[in-house]
């Protein structure tokens, strides 16, 4: 588990954005909250859904990536779809992300694993979920309380380098 108030896991995995394949990381989105979601699979849900909740939490200055924990994380109905998701679809082949954030490659079929991080690049909240609605509609609500008691201001970015220094040489 990792620990809430501490530097979020530096992570750069590849993706799949606009049907495109590109790599992103973490350090790409300082300034904005970003909502790691690991799927349980995501052959299980459409695009749209997806773009949906994408949409809105896009609205509140978040960006949410999503990591599928299947086995075929780039499903071939999603590859082959008229509509491509919005949504940045990371992949690791070689499980990188599920160790760096320490969840387990197995989950429950509907539930998800959310990792909120800050605008500094703090761990804020690990939210375990249904991908419903209501489940995801419960990340936004609680990602809009985080950013309204958000207290790191901007001595936070000046250090924040320095604290995953820290991180990654202990």
């Amino acid at each position: 588990m990792q620990y809430i108030g501490k530097p979020a896991p530096i992570f750069r995995a590849p993706a799949l954005v606009d049907g495109q394949f590109t790599y992103l990381g973490s350090m790409q989105f300082i300034g904005r909250w970003i909502a790691v979601c690991f799927l349980p699979y995501v052959g299980i849900v459409k695009p749209d859904f997806l773009d949906h909740h994408a949409a809105h939490l896009d609205q509140i200055n978040t960006t949410h990536l999503i990591v599928s924990s299947g086995t075929r994380p780039l499903h071939r109905i999603w590859l082959d779809c008229p509509t491509t998701l919005n949504a940045p679809l990371l992949y690791g082949p070689l499980s990188r992300l599920h160790h760096t954030f320490r969840v387990a490659l197995t989950q429950t079929p509907v539930r998800c694993q959310t990792f909120l991080i800050n605008r500094v690049g703090l761990l804020r909240f690990h939210l375990i979920h249904d991908l419903t609605d209501y489940g995801l509609c419960a990340l936004q609500e609680i990602v809009t309380l985080g950013q309204s008691q958000d207290t790191d201001g901007v001595a936070a970015t000046d250090t924040i380098m320095d604290a995953r220094e820290e991180v990654m040489n202990s």
